[in-house]
């Protein structure tokens, strides 16, 4: 009996640590390393103050939805005045906002509670999708007529200025590092274009034709980037991004932290 009861117990699973016990394991590991003399990762400091996120995610969702909500009214209030909904096609639109909201926070509260997810993740999940993503496709389905036709071509123009001040932006910030000859800010333009999620085929910009800034499949748009530069460009921009992440990792290092491998990331490159 007594060795049956000790077995049983072994397979009793044991209760799991506590918020303020993890915050605490979390907390003395970083002390640790600092007392020592080592630097901290931002991904260990990310994973010590998960524990308290998770258990604070209601009251963050709340304010979320509060912002949420106010967001989703004012583009409704957009669309009815320039549109003409009626009271039906208004209702329809605010059900489908209420339903966003909830599957946009669905997915935010099921993110925060991987044990697996990093900072890095975090970052990301932050500019995958547009807060009104498939509010077009609703509209196609709403409106009608003459509203129709001029919500899309408004819809058109907006994604248009959109692509066109991003690429315009990129090639003027690495234009200033490496000095782009014109051929080459056009090529960089169209592969800033295409690659952003505004972009679409129908789309017309001055030299942007064609097979234009087109990606060969499986590259990236920062490797297609550097084919487009010389070998002196491209040892001009490795240079300046070597000299940006040691002004950087002097900032991160007064303070103890490791800057990551993926630096680059958190910033708009």
């Amino acid at each position: 009996t007594r060795v049956s009861l000790a077995a049983a117990e072994a397979r009793a699973p044991k209760p799991e640590a506590s918020t303020q016990q993890k915050l605490t394991r979390g907390a003395r590991t970083i002390m640790e390393d600092i007392k020592d003399g080592r630097e901290v990762d931002m991904n260990d400091i990310y994973q010590a103050a998960k524990p308290a996120l998770r258990d604070l995610s209601p009251i963050f969702e709340r304010l979320q939805r509060k912002d949420m909500r106010r967001h989703h009214e004012f583009i409704l209030a957009d669309l009815t005045r320039k549109y003409h909904l009626t009271p039906a096609q208004q209702e329809s639109v605010r059900e489908w906002q209420k339903k966003k909201i909830e599957e946009d926070l669905a997915v935010m509260r099921a993110f925060h509670q991987q044990d697996s997810t990093t900072l890095e993740d975090m970052v990301k999940a932050g500019r995958k999708t547009p807060p009104n993503y498939g509010l077009d496709a609703l509209m196609d389905k709403t409106l009608t007529g003459q509203d129709l036709t001029t919500y899309k071509s408004d819809r058109l123009n907006q994604r248009v200025e959109q692509v066109q001040s991003e690429a315009d932006r990129r090639v003027s910030r690495l234009n200033s590092v490496v000095a782009l000859d014109d051929a080459q800010q056009d090529q960089v333009f169209a592969l800033m274009a295409r690659s952003s999620p505004e972009f679409d085929p129908s789309m017309q910009f001055e030299g942007l034709t064609g097979d234009t800034g087109k990606l060969d499949p499986g590259q990236s748009r920062d490797e297609a980037i550097l084919q487009v530069l010389r070998p002196d460009q491209r040892q001009q921009y490795e240079d300046h991004r070597a000299a940006r992440r040691l002004e950087a990792q002097k900032e991160f290092t007064d303070v103890g932290i490791r800057l990551p491998d993926n630096w680059d990331m958190f910033g708009d490159d």
